[in-house]
Order: C-alpha cells, then sequence, then structure tokens
C-alpha cells in the first residue's frame, strides 16, 4: 500500500499485525524516497532486523547495495538510536534527527524520510516516547521530514492507540486484511490550512507585486516633477538674469550718469549730501544685482549648460570654499565627460553634490572636503568626503533624512547607485556610480 502524495512535516502512523503488513507499506516508502533523492533513515526492531530490511529493500530497488554504500540510506537498530544503556532520552533523540536533517540538506539531499519501529516500547517507557511524539510532531511541522512510526497492533490497547494517533496527523493499519485510515481528519484539516496558507502566500505575493509597481509609479512621477522643477528653474533663471538683472544693469548707468553730472555742478545746495545718497544707491545696486545672480545661479547655474558637469563642480567647489571658508578641494581625470552623460545625469549629480555640501556645512562640523570625478569600470564615479564627524547608519535609514532621501532618487533617476557611509570622528564618504551614456544600451537611454 502506499500512503500517496503527502507534503513536507508529515508524522503518520502505522499499526501492523505481521512482519508482512510491515513490511508491505515500508519497502514503498523507502523505495520512492530513494528515487526522489531523499536521505532515508530506517530504525528496524523486532520482527524485522536490519538483515530483514536490506534484503526486501534488495528486491525492490535497483542498486541498493550501491545506494547503501553511497550512504542514501541507514538501517539502525533501535538499540542504537532510541536508547543509550537501557534509557530512553526524548530530548537526544530530537537533537539526533536535527542533526541528521542538517547533514542531509547540506549533502544535496532535497529532504529526509524516516521510519521508527515502536516495538520496543516497554509500559515504563510509554509516558515519556508519548511526550517525545509530541515534541517532535511541533518540531518538523516546518522542516523538509517525512515521518512514519509502526506500532504492533496486537500489544496495543485501546487507550494506547488514542495516545498515538493523538500525536500523529493520521495513522494506517491493516485489520483481518484490508487497510484503514484511521481519523483522517487531522490530516485533512492540515491539508485545508496549507491550501490556506498557500492561498495567503499568493495574496501577499500579489499585494507585493502592486506594491512595487506603485512604488515604480511614485519613482517615474518624482523623476517627472524633478525634471520639470530643473526645467521651470533654468526657465526663472534666465527670466531673473536677462530681465531683472538688465533693468538693474541699465538702473546702476543712469545712477552713475547722475553722479557725473552732479559732480559738475558746484553751487547746488546740499550737493554733498545728494552725492552720498547716490553712491547708497549705487552700492544698493550692486548687492541687488549680485543676490539676483546668486538666486540664478541657485535655481540653474549657467555654467551647467554652458561648459558642463565638470567645470560646474569646480566652479561648486570654489563657491563653497568662498561661502564658507571650509577648504574644498577638487580633482578630476576626466576629459570630456560631458559627452558621456545625459543631460538629465549631469543635473542630477550636480544636485546630489550641492546637496552633500549642504549636509556638511549643517551636520558635519568639517574643516576640510574633497571631491573626485573619475571613471572607475565603465561607470563615473562622483565621490564627496569630508573629515567631520561622520554620519551613522541610523542618521542614513531615519524617515526624516529628506535630503538624503531626494539623493537617493536623483541617483536612481540618473540610472546609478549611491552609497553613504560615516566613520565616527574621520567624516562622511559619499559615493555616486553612474553608467556611463556610451556604455548604455539604447532601451537605458
Amino acid at each position: 500500500m502506499s500512503v500517496g502524495d503527502v507534503p513536507w512535516g508529515t508524522h503518520f502512523c502505522h499499526f501492523y499485525e505481521t512482519p508482512e503488513d510491515l513490511l508491505d507499506i515500508l519497502i514503498p516508502y523507502f523505495k520512492a524516497g530513494l528515487e526522489n533523492n531523499e536521505f532515508c533513515m530506517w530504525i528496524v526492531c523486532d520482527p524485522v532486523t536490519e538483515v530483514d530490511g536490506r534484503q526486501a529493500l534488495r528486491n525492490a530497488v535497483p542498486e541498493f547495495d550501491r545506494r547503501l554504500a553511497a550512504g542514501n540510506i541507514e538501517i539502525i537498530p533501535y538499540l542504537q538510536w532510541y536508547l543509550r544503556e537501557g534509557v530512553f532520552d526524548g530530548q537526544r533523540v530530537i537533537a539526533g534527527w536535527k542533526e541528521k536533517l542538517g547533514r542531509a540538506q547540506a549533502d544535496g539531499y532535497i529532504g529526509m524520510r524516516v521510519n521508527g519501529n515502536k516495538s520496543w516500547l516497554t509500559r515504563k517507557n510509554w509516558t515519556n516516547f508519548a511526550q517525545y511524539e509530541y515534541e517532535f510532531n511541533q518540531m518538523i511541522g516546518a522542516e523538509r521530514i517525512l515521518v512514519s512510526c509502526t506500532y504492533p497492533l496486537p500489544e496495543q490497547s485501546a487507550s494506547d492507540i488514542f495516545d498515538v494517533t493523538r500525536t500523529h496527523e493520521f495513522a494506517i493499519a491493516k485489520w483481518h486484511g484490508s487497510w484503514q485510515v484511521v481519523d483522517p481528519q487531522l490530516r485533512n484539516t492540515k491539508a485545508e490550512l496549507r491550501a490556506y496558507a498557500a492561498q495567503l502566500e499568493n495574496r501577499v505575493m500579489e499585494r507585493t507585486r502592486e506594491l512595487r509597481q506603485a512604488n515604480e509609479l511614485l519613482r517615474a512621477l518624482s523623476g517627472r516633477l524633478q525634471g520639470a522643477r530643473e526645467e521651470e528653474g533654468t526657465r526663472i533663471a534666465r527670466e531673473i538674469h536677462d530681465r531683472i538683472g538688465s533693468a538693474l544693469t541699465s538702473l546702476k548707468w543712469d545712477l552713475e550718469g547722475l553722479d557725473r553730472v552732479l559732480a559738475e555742478i558746484q553751487n547746488l545746495p546740499q550737493l554733498a549730501e545728494l552725492r552720498r545718497r547716490m553712491v547708497a544707491m549705487i552700492g544698493l545696486t550692486d548687492q541687488t544685482l549680485d543676490i539676483v545672480r546668486r538666486i540664478a545661479s541657485e535655481l540653474r547655474p549657467s555654467i551647467l549648460d554652458d561648459l558642463g558637469l565638470a567645470e560646474a563642480v569646480e566652479w561648486q567647489a570654489k563657491q563653497f570654499h568662498t561661502r564658507t571658508g571650509i577648504p574644498c578641494h577638487y580633482r578630476c581625470s576626466l576629459e570630456d565627460v560631458d559627452v558621456s552623460l545625459s543631460p538629465g545625469q549631469s543635473t542630477n549629480l550636480f544636485r546630489i553634490l550641492q546637496e552633500a555640501l549642504t549636509n556638511v556645512l549643517r551636520h558635519a562640523h568639517a574643516t576640510t572636503v574633497d571631491i573626485v570625478l573619475e571613471k572607475q569600470a565603465g561607470n563615473l564615479v562622483l565621490t564627496i568626503r569630508d573629515n567631520g564627524v561622520g554620519i551613522t547608519s541610523a542618521q542614513t535609514s531615519s524617515p526624516d533624512a529628506l535630503g538624503l532621501l531626494g539623493m537617493r532618487e536623483r541617483a536612481r533617476a540618473a540610472g546609478g547607485t549611491i552609497d553613504i557611509s560615516g566613520e565616527g570622528g574621520k567624516g562622511t564618504t559619499v559615493v555616486v556610480e553612474v553608467l556611463l551614456l556610451l556604455n548604455m544600451s539604447k532601451a537605458e537611454r
């Protein structure tokens, strides 16, 4: 008789009347396991000995001796496995099963198939063994193991049979020549639970897929918003530079001309006061022009469009040094870097640099900054390193670190990766790697 298809983690029992009944189910049971690349263990006891078991399997399984020599199956007497010096220790036996299963999986078997004959049990060991069976049943539920326990039917009382079936998922017995399944309800219930678990897993996978799609849409939207912001920033910067800048420049020329006229007049009362105010107005105009240029530059540095990323990074390093007094050293080992970058990549890299320098100013307490732009293994690598307090892992993973989140999104939008790490008292390092346009496929572009 075959036990049919049962899932991993199944623990069932088998009641038999004769040695033939015992072999009638165990030989197909182990034959299926050997053919399925499972490690098999057979713990034998009277009425079937090691010799009986080997001979029965030799008659049923092709090349059985080779499989036995290779260690695909072990046939062990009960005294060696269940009893040590005549004492049964359930915890030791469970530990032994765990060790055998771990070794089997490490050796490449897909799982483990076990049978143990319990005809050796005496009334003295019965209570301890029942507890062992219960704990063993709890242990194997999530493991890749099938366990069959066999009991001689004539020697079991009604209460014994109840105890045995209670600690197993189902039982098989041959009664008056026909096979019977005892208490199949537990098996059906577990099958239903497994089916429900499979449905739940499928739902989780579906929700995960939906969340992944939503996340991709949000990233695409974020990229579009950043692109629209850059375009709008470019337009506003040009408007500020061209219109307001031109108007202020014209106003300055008019004020300078008026100042020259006033300088030629000698007898006008309060002339000195008028000229002082004129000079102050010219100075205010100069300051306003500087503010306009700075705002326009922050919105969209014209040097990024006119001269490219390498020069824009160098200009930003000098600006940072001038504005903060913190030395900012820049090194670039590339030529014609912008030939290999899309405009969007250049913009995203430059914005990452700006955010990194802003973080240095706000949080690092650094006394120097090093910026390196280079090529490594077909990638453009931008490294910003300071010697400040060093960012912590908690800070890099904080949901409140919106600036870092923006840097990561920009790196992803540029088709690259970013690594932000710190070491206490030694500073923070930001490394951005972007695949160069020349090495990208048309689909990636």
